[in-house]
């Protein structure tokens, strides 16, 4: 009660100052041309900004000079969030209440809740927070009900929040040491989380873990520990093991380990065990699987005979896959037709397999393969391209006009939360006005959203706008699914490293959807998804600015190092642009072993039998996308078949067959 009072009397000392705020009115003096709209957002981003360092003085002086803009809430909410532990029971209820459908009320009430629990303000987390999912606030609820005395299946609870491959947050110690104390957890339940956290790769909590096993679980787990890093040498000892089911999953997961890097040396150890232990059909079915399934990923000649071997099955819609990848490894294209065939009539309607079903034809029955790129070169994308490219076609590119609609744009417009969405974004605060439009969204029908669209590509808020129309009826308009963002920027850095623009939008769009802040679960951030690592070394080669992570946010940045980064790649590989987007993506050591691989290989099929799925799918997105820039760009296509085809002569245009 006494740290709420404290926390009223503040704010109210705080509110004085506003009159400051008022009183010093020069602060946009001389600057009449702004309109007030854009005043009031650089104030917003003043208090923000003096919220992120602590100054209470200056958010409170922002909050008060901002009598109606719309997003001071969010100022208000941050004034909380930082106050959480200071706020009385009664404001924080009312906010939430009154702003439940915000952006950030979900946040801000877990950071209250836990904040309740570390203060073990329990009657009041009991009340608001039993609908929780945050692990912190589960376990204080757990100790809430310890300390009440309310026992009733809170072992089972304990354990379902202990079963985890992940750490679980300090607060849930004496939740544990109290669920420990009742004789917690039996081996065969510690035996579970040992397992989870193998799976998940946290060997640190896997070892931890050894203590809560019993004597046999304990022997286990060390060679389950021992196989991660040495798994040949591991599976060298089991054929000595007893057959039981510990050591069947241990000797399927090692084989399956070491079929990905080594397939050879796991069939040896195949071999080997297979008549040491007494495997199910399903056991040795999944083992048999992997091992055929690596060998066709390393595109040896006999994977497709040890394929064929394998039950009906295991030959799933994968297996016939890398069943014809393999063969046309190989110039075998009546396998590499057979394996299309085999497939399901969904996956053979993909234009990945038709257009490699009329490459197969080509070498067995050339006028049916011109009937089948034919059908396939009508569709604008990677393999609609290249179907065009082979037969000497033009490209089809049919565009399709979006026209604006002023009676549904300015009933979008008047809507509170679409004005709240737009302002978020005009700021800065890209997640919270992605999570506005996301809630706003689902209300909308399929006309609203096509003019909101067209609303949020006016403003530069190309993400959303291309999100939208990629989930619409609309995927041939062009022009906003395909913007030219930061075009100054890109055109000229373009220009300066000698690097195609068309390949650089291609990249930018396929990386971040024109998404300025965009970042990767691996740490890849900004409009052309650069890893700070290689930010930093291209910086310091091309003599170009770079303050750290963050600069990387920053468009003219972010695109001045990206496309510094593309003609070093584009010189290492002598501008062929396929290796270039490989490169990008998985690494210039990996794309240099796959060329010493396969130095003689055509193109297309070089790029379609790579090992990695996601460089197999993202190099024909990228020329794809870059073909449809060169049509943006005035430019006649030339990117793909340059590169995939080998140049395939004879001239090329854009047209739209009628």
């Amino acid at each position: 009660m006494k740290a709420g009072l404290l926390y009223c009397r503040a704010i109210v000392v705080l509110g004085c100052l506003v009159m400051t705020f008022f009183a010093v009115n020069s602060v946009w003096a001389g600057h009449e041309h702004i309109s007030e709209r854009e005043r009031e957002r650089e104030t917003f981003r003043q208090g923000w900004e003096a919220a992120k360092r602590g100054d209470l003085v200056g958010l409170v002086l922002a909050i008060g000079s901002l009598p109606d803009y719309p997003l001071v809430p969010y100022l208000e909410f941050e004034l909380l969030r930082q106050r959480a532990d200071q706020v009385p029971a009664g404001v924080m209820e009312n906010f939430l209440n009154r702003y439940r459908d915000w952006s950030f009320a979900g946040a801000l009430e877990t950071t209250w809740l836990r904040s309740l629990g570390r203060q073990g303000e329990y009657d009041t987390l009991l009340r608001h927070g039993r609908d929780s999912s945050n692990t912190e606030v589960r376990c204080h609820l757990i100790r809430a009900r310890i300390k009440g005395e309310d026992h009733a299946g809170l072992e089972e609870e304990i354990e379902a929040l202990w079963l985890s491959g992940r750490s679980r947050p300090e607060a849930c110690e004496p939740v544990f040491d109290w669920w420990r104390s009742r004789g917690n957890p039996d081996p065969d339940v510690a035996w579970q989380r040992f397992r989870l956290a193998v799976d998940a790769g946290n060997l640190s909590l896997a070892r931890y873990l050894r203590r809560y096993l019993g004597e046999d679980h304990r022997r286990w787990a060390e060679h389950w520990l021992i196989m991660q890093t040495r798994s040949h040498e591991t599976l060298g000892r089991a054929v000595q093991w007893d057959d039981n089911q510990y050591a069947r999953q241990l000797v399927g997961r090692g084989l399956r380990q070491l079929a990905r890097s080594d397939w050879e040396g796991a069939g040896e150890k195949w071999q080997q065990l297979q008549s040491a232990f007494n495997w199910s059909a399903a056991e040795r079915s999944a083992i048999e699987r992997e091992l055929a399934l690596f060998r066709a990923v390393a595109l040896d000649d006999g994977a497709m005979a040890v394929i064929d071997e394998l039950p009906a099955s295991a030959r799933d819609q994968q297996m016939l896959q890398w069943r014809a990848r393999a063969a046309m490894a190989h110039g075998d294209w009546p396998e590499v037709l057979a394996s299309i065939r085999d497939m399901d009539a969904g996956e053979q309607a993909r234009s990945r397999w038709r257009y490699w079903s009329g490459r197969a034809l080509a070498a067995i029955d050339p006028p049916q393969a011109q009937t089948v790129l034919e059908t396939l070169s009508a569709e604008p994308n990677y393999y609609g391209f290249l179907a065009s490219a082979q037969l000497g076609r033009d490209f089809s590119l049919c565009n399709q006009e979006l026209t604006p609609d002023t009676g549904v744009q300015d009933r979008l417009v008047r809507d509170a939360e679409w004005e709240r969405a737009m302002e978020l974004f005009q700021v800065g605060l890209h997640n919270h006005a992605r999570r506005t439009w996301a809630r706003m969204s689902g209300r909308l029908s399929p006309l609203e959203l096509e003019q909101a669209a067209l609303l949020m590509a006016d403003q530069g808020w190309y993400d959303r706008a291309i999100a939208v129309l990629n989930n619409s009826s609309h995927r041939r308009a062009y022009p906003w699914r395909f913007p030219m963002a930061e075009k100054i920027h890109v055109l000229t850095e373009a220009e300066y490293r000698k690097v195609n623009p068309a390949l650089v939008y291609g990249l930018m769009r396929a990386e971040s959807s024109m998404q300025p802040d965009a970042r990767s679960p691996a740490g890849a951030r900004g409009l052309l998804q650069l890893m700070p690592g290689t930010a930093r070394e291209v910086a310091r080669r091309n003599g170009l600015g770079y303050n750290g992570t963050a600069d990387l946010m920053d468009p003219a940045t972010n695109i001045a190092l990206g496309i510094a980064h593309l003609a070093e790649l584009e010189e290492h590989f002598d501008g062929n642009w396929i290796y270039v987007a490989a490169a990008y993506n998985a690494g210039i050591s990996a794309v240099t072993r796959w060329i010493e691989q396969r130095p003689q290989t055509d193109p297309d099929v070089w790029l379609e039998t790579l090992p990695y799925y996601e460089t197999r799918d993202y190099v024909p997105r990228i020329l794809a996308f870059a073909t449809i820039y060169e049509w943006k760009l005035g430019e006649q296509p030339g990117v793909l078949a340059a590169n995939t085809l080998g140049g395939i002569s004879g001239s090329r245009r854009f047209a739209c067959p009628e």
